[in-house]
């Protein structure tokens, strides 16, 4: 798996940590490059790879969420049957108390092979005190969040869609874009036709905030995948936590200036690449960034400073 090649993607996460860190982001992208492979890798590698893979306890509710939700939707559609909302909140449950035990455990320092599906959380690697009452609050939102997507108008109506109108359910897509000459890489939660279009819906399961930039992107993708107009393409930010629904559309202009940002984002990351054409990078390259509450949340920490 060694020879398996790190080309250059661009995607919102990308581009997101490369404004956040620039030392942060060689570690994500390529200082942890093989680490996957336990018995092979360098220990640097290896535990940069492992790293990488911790989320908070936050970023915890918001995954469960969304593939509670995918396992919902994919069965729904695929059979015709909704899973039981009280049947839903026990497998939640059930996974999550193992979820838990097996990150204060560290299991995932043992893992061979790909840690994507395996939960290691920052507050259990780096022993943050956490009370069992956020825990337990955490618990709840997820609970919550369930609940209003099972009361949701979106779940009402694609029970009642014709399957076929579900056009994508959670799918990471690699798209080649008509405006970049790079991979662009591209989530959509949910796409169902609306209409003569299509509505894109992005499930949000943390305080009320648009991410305008994301959603010019999945309009840009639907326009040339789907090869809509920008104004039958909605995007429908759904949040879970509040209940609260708000529809994006977005101008031709709106979507050239998404198109100048990627461009320039792609200019930026690839300018501090020692041979962009193979997407090589020296670490000594990427500066850290000297914002001190970064680096107090950063889940590379414990090694950053040990290293060159």
């Amino acid at each position: 798996m060694r020879d398996f090649k790190n080309d250059f993607s661009w995607s919102i996460s990308r581009d997101s940590l490369f404004r956040e860190c620039k030392r942060k982001y060689y570690y994500n992208y390529y200082g942890s490059w093989g680490g996957w492979e336990r018995d092979k890798a360098d220990k640097v590698t290896r535990t940069l790879y492992v790293l990488k893979a911790l989320q908070n306890i936050h970023m915890w509710k918001g995954s469960t969420v969304h593939w509670e939700i995918e396992r919902v939707l994919k069965q729904l559609v695929s059979t015709g049957r909704l899973t039981p909302k009280d049947k839903s909140a026990q497998r939640v449950t059930e996974l999550m108390r193992e979820q838990f035990r097996s990150s204060r455990e560290g299991a995932y320092w043992d893992k061979q092979g790909s840690l994507k599906n395996e939960i290691a959380l920052f507050e259990h690697e780096y022993k943050i005190n956490t009370p069992n009452e956020t825990w337990k609050r955490n618990y709840d939102d997820v609970i919550v969040c369930l609940r209003n997507f099972y009361n949701s108008e979106v779940l009402g109506r694609i029970n009642k869609l014709p399957k076929k109108s579900v056009i994508s359910i959670e799918s990471m897509t690699a798209a080649s874009l008509s405006f970049s000459p790079e991979i662009i890489f591209v989530k959509l939660d949910l796409a169902v036709k609306s209409g003569e279009g299509i509505e894109i819906v992005d499930w949000k399961t943390g305080k009320a905030q648009s991410d305008e930039l994301q959603f010019r992107v999945y309009t840009l993708f639907a326009n040339e995948e789907y090869d809509l107009p920008p104004d039958e393409i909605t995007v429908s930010e759904i949040n879970l936590m509040s209940n609260e629904t708000y529809n994006h559309t977005y101008s031709p202009r709106e979507l050239i200036e998404a198109q100048d940002y990627i461009n320039k984002s792609i200019e930026n990351m690839k300018c501090m690449l020692t041979d962009p054409e193979e997407n090589t990078a020296v670490m000594t390259d990427f500066p850290r960034t000297e914002n001190e509450r970064i680096c107090e949340s950063c889940k590379f920490k414990k090694i950053c400073f040990d290293l060159a």
